[in-house]
């Protein structure tokens, strides 16, 4: 185990159970603003209010996910996929980010492999690595995004200290200013950062870390003073076929909801704020505060409960989770697990994919 990694599961331990606490209390700021600004009048003055808080809580949420990106305890969505059409989606954002001054060129062949990731988590390493790049060339430059079929054949595997086998490798690099030596082997430390104080948190490049070794890959850095950097993430080939789309269910917006929902969430606060999204569309609930309370309403409930919602890291046992407990009950039942933060619009959603969903 390398050092980096090491820092990074001492960090993990103590930051992720901070980061998920947080995240309960973000998710019913963020649930009850938007509930709350939903119920204002055009104009209303306390609107600038409603979204100030908002704005903050939005920025606390990005720091949360940071902290449990860079302790690998992200509930990730990870997909079969082309990493060429993630880049070449992420490139209008990128060039936002990046400004005018810096030209942006992109190499993203077709006949690339397929690999299995969590799409928006691959954009955010563009953008965390772009970030990195800009500052690297204040006075402009180049940037360029690549991607490309490689194999990594034993020698050079245990050079890299990594398994070898097929990849698709994404490249970042830029004609910036180049990275020292000396902080070069500290540049994925969690809130290791050279800028002024208040200007960085020292998360970015600890995330992009986290991310990537979350993913099954890992990643190189090649620097020299004024000769620019490079960043190399390789992602494992995966043999697995895309999925296909389901066909979207059609709803009305007039049409109420009528299913019932069994819910199991430990936060009294995210709680309600769930109860009260779900009711106000129509939805039956039956609310539990664990795993015990749930598997009692699963057994007691007469009539069929078409979705249950849990957090991944709830339990009914030492050894099965409350979604595995209540399937072995009702195979029938369908399983949504909840990711916070979330909007009321964004929970709604998810509730009704998943409903329409054939995959139990």
């Amino acid at each position: 185990m390398d050092d980096t990694t090491r820092l990074l599961e001492t960090v993990g331990q103590m930051a992720g159970g901070i980061a998920h606490d947080f995240n309960d209390l973000l998710a019913a700021i963020l649930g009850h603003v938007e509930m709350l600004s939903g119920d204002l009048a055009p104009g209303d003055p306390r609107a600038a209010d409603v979204n100030g808080i908002r704005h903050a809580a939005e920025r606390a949420t990005t720091l949360t996910q940071q902290l449990l990106a860079i302790s690998r305890q992200q509930v990730l969505q990870p997909t079969v996929l082309n990493l060429s059409d993630v880049v070449d989606r992420a490139r209008r954002l990128v060039q936002r980010v990046i400004g005018d001054q810096i030209e942006l060129i992109t190499c993203t062949p077709r006949d690339l492999r397929p690999v299995k990731a969590d799409a928006d988590q691959v954009e955010q390493i563009l953008l965390n690595l772009a970030l990195n790049a800009r500052d690297a060339m204040p006075r402009g430059g180049r940037l360029t995004l690549q991607t490309r079929n490689v194999d990594i054949e034993d020698a050079a595997a245990q050079r890299q200290g990594n398994p070898p086998g097929a990849y698709v490798q994404l490249t970042v690099a830029d004609t910036g200013i180049g990275i020292d030596p000396a902080i070069r082997k500290h540049l994925f430390e969690p809130f290791f950062t050279t800028k002024e104080p208040g200007r960085g948190t020292g998360l970015g490049l600890a995330t992009v870390y986290g991310i990537v070794k979350q993913s099954g890959g890992h990643i190189a850095v090649e620097s020299e003073r004024g000769r620019g950097s490079r960043f190399d993430v390789y992602l494992p080939v995966t043999l697995e076929a895309p999925a296909v789309a389901e066909p979207p269910e059609r709803r009305s917006r007039a049409e109420r909801a009528s299913e019932t929902v069994l819910l199991v969430e430990d936060d009294v606060a995210v709680r309600s704020l769930i109860g009260d999204v779900l009711r106000r569309r129509g939805y039956r609930l039956l609310v539990a505060e664990d795993g015990v309370q749930a598997l009692k309403l699963a057994d007691e409930h007469a009539s069929p409960i078409h979705l249950l919602i849990t957090d991944v890291a709830g339990s009914a046992g030492p050894d099965a989770s409350v979604a595995d407990a209540v399937r072995a009950r009702r195979p029938e039942t369908r399983v949504l697990y909840l990711h916070k933060p979330f909007t009321p619009d964004a929970l709604a959603r998810k509730v009704r994919a998943a409903l329409a969903s054939h995959i139990w």
